[in-house]
C-alpha cells in the first residue's frame, strides 16, 4: 500500500452476502511521513531529516462493504468493485534518538532525543541512533477513519485474486501527531512543518489473495474425519 503520506500494508477478509456484495473486515499498518520531511547530510554524511522528532506508525481496524459494479465475463477481463470501510485508528509515536558530537572538538556524546537547542550549544547530529532506542517511550494516540475506493480485479484464475485499488482515507486523531519539531537556523527558530490532527490521504494498493469456498472446506473436513475412523 502506497499512501500520499507514507506506505504500509493491508489484510482484508471478505464474506459474501449475495452475488454482488461482500462484507469486509480489514487491518491496515502504515508508516506516516510529514509532507515537509527533507533528508540532509549529517556530520558523518549519514542522511537524516532535520527537525524530525518521532517516528509515526498507524494501525487501522475497519469494517465495511464491497459492491461489484461490473462483473468479469471471462478470465482475461476486469471486474470493477467499489468499497468502503470505517473504524478505529491507533497511532504510535516512537521518539527518535540521535548520535551527537561537539562542533570544533568532534567529541562524540551519548544518543539523545531531538532538541532544537543543540545548535545553540554547538552540538551537531552525527546520525540516527539505534531504531530500538526509545521503544519504552512510545506514545499511543487513538482516532477514527473512513476509507472509500475502487477495486480493479484482473486475475486469470477463478480462485486467485490480483487487483489494483485506489481511493481516499479521511482520518482524525484526538490530538496532533508530533512528527516534526522546531529547528534552528543560526540563532533564529523556524517551524519546518505543521503537525496535523486531521489527515486526507490518497492511497494505491496492489492486492493478492485467494477465494475459499466454505462448503468445500467443510466437505474436506468431513472426509478427513471419515478416513480417520
Amino acid at each position: 500500500m502506497i499512501n500520499s503520506n507514507g506506505f504500509g500494508g493491508n489484510y482484508r477478509y471478505g464474506q459474501r452476502i449475495n452475488a454482488a456484495d461482500k462484507r469486509l473486515y480489514e487491518i491496515d499498518f502504515a508508516y506516516i511521513k510529514d509532507i515537509k520531511e527533507k533528508k540532509m547530510p549529517a556530520g558523518s554524511q549519514a542522511m537524516v531529516v532535520n527537525g524530525k522528532k518521532n517516528l509515526a506508525f498507524n494501525f487501522r481496524f475497519g469494517y465495511g462493504k464491497q459492491h461489484e459494479q461490473f462483473r468479469k465475463h471471462d478470465l482475461g477481463g476486469v471486474a470493477i468493485r467499489r468499497f468502503y470501510n470505517f473504524g478505529a485508528s491507533l497511532a504510535l509515536l516512537k521518539p527518535i534518538y540521535y548520535d551527537l558530537y561537539e562542533s570544533g572538538t568532534y567529541t562524540f556524546l551519548p544518543p539523545e532525543k531531538y532538541d532544537p537547542r543543540w545548535y545553540d550549544q554547538n552540538l551537531r547530529i552525527a546520525g540516527r541512533a539505534s531504531f530500538f532506542k526509545g521503544f519504552k517511550e512510545i506514545g499511543v494516540i487513538p482516532g477514527v477513519f473512513g476509507k472509500f475506493g475502487y477495486n480493479f480485479e484482473f486475475g486469470n484464475h477463478d480462485r486467485k485474486i490480483h487487483a489494483l485499488e485506489a481511493g481516499l482515507i479521511a482520518e482524525g486523531f484526538l490530538k496532533k501527531l508530533e512528527i516534526m519539531d522546531y529547528t534552528y537556523l543560526g540563532s533564529h527558530p523556524k517551524k519546518v512543518a505543521q503537525n496535523r490532527q486531521l489527515f486526507l490521504t490518497i492511497f494505491l494498493n496492489y492486492r493478492f489473495g485467494k477465494i475459499v469456498d466454505p462448503y468445500e472446506v467443510k466437505k474436506k473436513r468431513e472426509r478427513s474425519i471419515e478416513i480417520s475412523y
